[in-house]
């Protein structure tokens, strides 16, 4: 599997200097500890982590500093300006990708919960399966979230607007890296649609997968803690 973290927002970068990541969270540094913590965390080489970063100063002292030390081996690639979304974003990734057929995990690492799941394991099972979401239930505006039907076949997803009671929990999982392409790649021939105040956000993304001919699958996560909302 391939791990993408977007971290080029315009606010990764605090204004005493420091970065969001190195915050202080559960007696660690809040991005060590949240990724660290993902069910496949024990089984993904540091090797098989891309990290997206808006190429500053501050950055590049994270990224030598921290990321070398938390990650040994794993790719930093720096972008020279802030991007239309994290989705944009997460193409830089893209860069280190193995095989078009390897998982692509795209982890905006700012949610931190509990889950059981196997990706590898669960796309052997479901042939058809293009992408898994992890969700929880809410009801607040500030997530994306994504709507099933009756017989709990996945139909929609949406940014910031709240379709269901199935909240992203931040990570979007996808069954190989021409499916998450193809994915991009409607979104931005549906941009009118398919993004949010001129953004292009992941989670819709999954409406490209779909568009593909192929199934989301929900996963539920337990203990949630957003650390944007905390």
């Amino acid at each position: 599997m391939l791990i993408i973290v977007p971290l080029a927002g315009p606010d990764f970068i605090l204004p005493d200097g420091t970065v969001k990541a190195t915050q202080t969270f559960c007696n660690g540094h809040l991005l060590h500890k949240i990724l660290n913590s993902r069910p496949w965390a024990t089984r993904v080489r540091s090797e098989k982590y891309v990290f997206v970063l808006i190429d500053r100063r501050e950055t590049r002292s994270f990224a030598s500093s921290y990321l070398e030390a938390w990650f040994p081996g794993a790719k930093v690639v720096f972008l020279s300006a802030i991007t239309r979304g994290s989705a944009v974003s997460a193409l830089g990734g893209m860069t280190a990708y193995a095989s078009a057929e390897e998982p692509v995990i795209v982890d905006l690492a700012d949610i931190q919960y509990s889950s059981d799941l196997d990706p590898e394991a669960l796309f052997a099972q479901e042939e058809n399966c293009g992408g898994v979401a992890l969700t929880f239930d809410s009801a607040n505006p500030v997530y994306s979230y994504l709507r099933c039907d009756a017989d709990g076949t996945f139909v929609e997803a949406a940014e910031k607007r709240v379709i269901s009671k199935n909240a992203s929990a931040g990570t979007y999982i996808f069954s190989g890296a021409s499916v998450f392409l193809r994915a991009i790649a409607h979104a931005m021939e549906n941009e009118a649609t398919q993004t949010y105040n001129g953004l292009f956000f992941v989670c819709p993304l999954f409406n490209g997968v779909r568009a593909q001919g192929k199934t989301v699958s929900l996963s539920q996560v337990r203990d949630v803690i957003d650390v944007k909302v905390t």
